[in-house]
């Protein structure tokens, strides 16, 4: 097994599986996939940026095509500036304290937040969900098969 220094933050719609996992279950991504050379300095960082956020509110809106080659349904959320402030915040701080953020083309005002749809997700169009944690995640590239196997690192909890 070969690591690939690659981690993510995201916002768990449904609960992730204990342990490793091939197949995302829904959630939201705040900033996509960065490298980690000091995992102490991010800690801090990203600790910092959950201390400043207070728990908030997304509704879940319509369902869209996502992606140029092979488009592929997902759920967007509607508008929300905490949410915005949130991504805006985290993407910065990563920026700022060396952990340079990849595929920036989808960040800041190009940021448009969203779930992969599957018929099996419990939550639909019109739902509220309550935003009270971020994750951050690595993800380990399985040499033979370029199969990528997601960890959560560590659970960011908002303030009340």
């Amino acid at each position: 097994m070969a690591v690939r220094n690659e981690h993510l933050v995201v916002i768990m719609v449904e609960p992730a599986p204990v342990g490793e996992f091939v197949v995302w279950p829904p959630h939201i991504t705040i900033v996509p996939w960065f490298p980690v050379d000091d995992p102490g300095r991010l800690d801090k960082v990203l600790s910092r940026i959950a201390a400043r956020h207070k728990i908030f509110q997304v509704k879940v809106g319509r369902l869209a095509d996502w992606g140029k080659k092979k488009p592929f349904e997902v759920q967007m959320i509607k508008e929300s500036g905490d949410l915005h402030r949130l991504h805006w915040d985290v993407f910065h701080a990563l920026e700022k304290s060396g952990f340079p953020v990849h595929q920036k083309e989808h960040l800041g005002a190009k940021y448009r937040p969203h779930f992969i749809y599957k018929k099996t997700n419990k939550v639909k169009e019109g739902d509220t969900i309550a935003v009270v944690s971020f994750v951050l995640f690595k993800q380990i590239r399985l040499k033979k098969t370029g199969t990528m196997i997601k960890r959560a690192a560590k659970e960011y909890f908002l303030s009340a």
